[in-house]
């Protein structure tokens, strides 16, 4: 399947988790023209597929994305605004996608995550984190706003202060300090980081996609929206998933006492 990616390399394994791999280490996996159209692809390939039932985010060599090419920064097109505008709209079409997601996406942060890598990660429902991996919202060392929506999920992640903290002085971070902020589901040893990203997958991956999806899809919207909408939205999305078979099954094993279909807390007991 990666015979179609310029950039990047995807496959979709065992219990349907895909895995996209930024795969330009000689440019530390920089927001190149391929790979933004290769995430494209990969989404065109995710979206409403009924085997992929998480998708895992990672990159190869020393970092997970360094954000935008900045030695391709400055031409005359770049400086017209209206051009500039436009360009970053397009980009909005695939993210806004990206977090809307109809399943799990998890970044496994392999390394270095500036700039659009960082907001490449705040994109994913859980953050994992190698020990050495650092973040920086580093727009503001070329004179920048934040873009990729780190504008939107950055303070959403850590709080307003620390967001605008991270985004005025555009310094970096450790793994440590983010997960201490609350930007990381958790940090692995390099060697621990893919496996327990897949170990997340694999666990999701057992819910239920509908209920997963449609929760996902509401709690997007959460901090935005009154409480009107949102108890709209969650009557909605009971009313549809009610009528899942998952649902049915799942309360007919309730009431035969039999093992649930899913059930987080006992999952390692079968592993172990």
């Amino acid at each position: 399947m990666s015979d179609n990616f310029t950039d990047a390399a995807f496959e979709i394994g065992d219990k349907g988790i895909a895995v996209f791999t930024m795969n330009r280490p000689d440019v530390l996996n920089a927001l190149t023209p391929g790979l933004k159209d290769d995430f494209i692809r990969m989404l065109e390939l995710v979206q409403g597929n009924d085997d992929v039932n998480a998708l895992i985010l990672t990159g190869t060599g020393r970092a997970f994305c360094a954000g935008g090419n900045v030695k391709g920064m400055g031409g005359s097109k770049q400086a017209q605004p209206e051009l500039a505008r436009s360009r970053m709209m397009k980009m909005h079409e695939w993210l806004v996608r990206l977090h809307n997601l109809d399943c799990p996406v998890i970044a496994a942060v392999n390394g270095l995550a500036f700039g659009g890598g960082l907001a490449l990660a705040l994109q994913a429902d859980f953050v994992l984190a190698a020990e050495d991996a650092t973040f920086s919202s580093v727009f503001g060392r070329i004179g920048l706003v934040p873009d990729m929506a780190v504008l939107y999920t950055l303070p959403r992640a850590v709080g307003m202060q620390r967001a605008k903290e991270l985004m005025y002085t555009a310094r970096s971070i450790t793994a440590k300090e983010a997960e201490d902020m609350g930007m990381l589901y958790g940090v692995f040893s390099s060697n621990e980081l893919m496996p327990a990203a897949m170990e997340l997958a694999s666990r999701l991956a057992q819910g239920s996609k509908s209920a997963i999806g449609l929760t996902k899809k509401i709690v997007n919207r959460s901090f935005q929206s009154d409480y009107a909408t949102m108890a709209e939205l969650e009557s909605d999305g009971q009313a549809i998933l009610f009528s899942t078979e998952f649902h049915k099954e799942a309360v007919r094993r309730f009431q035969s006492k039999e093992p649930p279909l899913y059930n987080w807390d006992k999952m390692g007991e079968s592993n172990s």
